[in-house]
């Protein structure tokens, strides 16, 4: 997982063509001026504009077919994170290859706070869990996905 302040993400280019992609479309975007719901940018890249109030607990989560580029715009939300290696880390709900998730229980894994212009870039392997609550604020978001090649 990277996580980092978007005007960070353009050092990230060069992984691949397809996060490339996804890079560059959030350099020529507004992403605060995008209106709530979904965005087929090609076959590699999806955007989802979502704002809602963070959650007490949320299942832990990774995909095997789509990087998660996690984008928040606006408010703060805490961000679980667990490495699939990780001891403590064991499947709740086996993998949804129509949902492309795999759910699971984690008693070990660390906490950031992402705020206005943070990003998280989770791969395959980044157990997470986005969209914990830290206040009552509204969260605005874009979550990006991105087809693995």
């Amino acid at each position: 997982m990277i996580i980092g302040k978007l005007k960070d993400l353009p050092r990230y280019k060069g992984i691949s063509k397809e996060i490339d992609e996804a890079i560059e479309y959030v350099e020529k975007t507004c992403l605060y001026s995008l209106e709530v719901g979904k965005y087929v940018i090609s076959e590699n890249v999806t955007v989802n504009r979502q704002r809602y109030i963070g959650k007490e607990s949320a299942d832990a989560e990774n995909h095997d077919k789509y990087l998660d580029l996690q984008i928040v715009v606006k408010g703060k939300e805490g961000f679980g994170y667990a490495d699939l290696s990780n001891s403590s880390v064991t499947i709740k709900d086996p993998y949804n290859e129509v949902k492309d998730v795999t759910k699971y229980y984690v008693k070990d894994e660390c906490m950031y706070e992402m705020s206005d212009g943070s990003f998280a870039l989770v791969f395959k392997e980044d157990i997470h869990r986005p969209g914990l609550k830290i206040d009552d604020e509204m969260i605005e978001k874009v979550v990006i996905k991105i087809k693995v090649a």
